[in-house]
């Protein structure tokens, strides 16, 4: 059983930390753009450009037929030799971006089709146009059907963010590699490691059982309680 000293896990908190924060910068900004790329192909898989949809079908089964640590490594390493150089946080977040992209424009799709078409007929009695319907009628009903399978999505980012460690990000895990390589002591950094992260995803987790109360079960106030009767189903009384 390897010694835990309480000292050992205040001395590594700062270089931690400091990757923590690169991880939750990094997880922003790829599910911002990510989001965008999700919606924009989702939009045209439900145009009536044959091509485009072709086009963008073909995006999507590629991207969720290939591994994302395989995908990160071609943009890094590959794409040089064809003339477009990337530093290793622009490539990542590409990287990851266009994985969790092809995944979302799944679940916007869906969404969107959720939304009954006598929706649509409607808006386009009172004359609304295409993107008018789309931004006042068909996307704030999605909304409510696409937000929690998001907030999820969201969660699976923040963990998956430790793929970047391959092109020498320095987040989280790499940040934990690097200390381990000096000091050997990888119990204590590898428990430290997944205590924050734990603690970066938790609320996230608890945002959306809440989310899920919300807007799929319709409840008004399901509060607190519930919700934690949800999430630690061994811990409470029924």
């Amino acid at each position: 059983m390897p010694q835990i000293r309480l000292s050992d896990f205040i001395l590594y908190l700062p270089t931690l930390l400091a990757g923590a924060r690169l991880t939750i910068l990094l997880s922003l900004g790829t599910f911002c753009v990510a989001t965008v790329i999700g919606l924009l192909v989702a939009l045209g898989r439900l145009s009536r450009f044959r091509i485009l949809r072709i086009l963008l079908t073909v995006y999507v089964e590629f991207i969720r037929g290939t591994p994302g640590l395989v995908q990160i490594y071609y943009i890094f390493y590959v794409l040089p030799f064809w003339g477009l150089t990337l530093n290793a946080a622009l490539a990542g977040i590409l990287g990851l971006s266009l994985n969790y992209g092809a995944y979302l424009s799944e679940v916007f799709r869906g969404g969107i089709n959720s939304v009954p078409p006598t929706q649509k007929e409607a808006a386009a009695t009172i004359g609304l146009s295409y993107f008018q319907t789309l931004r006042f009628v068909i996307l704030p009903q999605a909304f409510r059907n696409v937000l929690p399978p998001t907030v999820n999505y969201f969660l699976s980012l923040f963990k998956d963010t430790s793929l970047l460690s391959v092109i020498t990000i320095q987040e989280l895990t790499f940040s934990g590699l690097l200390l381990i390589s000096t000091t050997f002591n990888s119990f204590v950094i590898l428990t430290e490691i997944a205590i924050i992260y734990f603690v970066m995803c938790y609320p996230i987790a608890l945002l959306s059982t809440y989310l899920e109360y919300r807007l799929h079960r319709r409840l008004r106030k399901p509060g607190w309680r519930v919700m934690w009767r949800r999430m630690t189903p061994g811990l409470t009384r029924a």
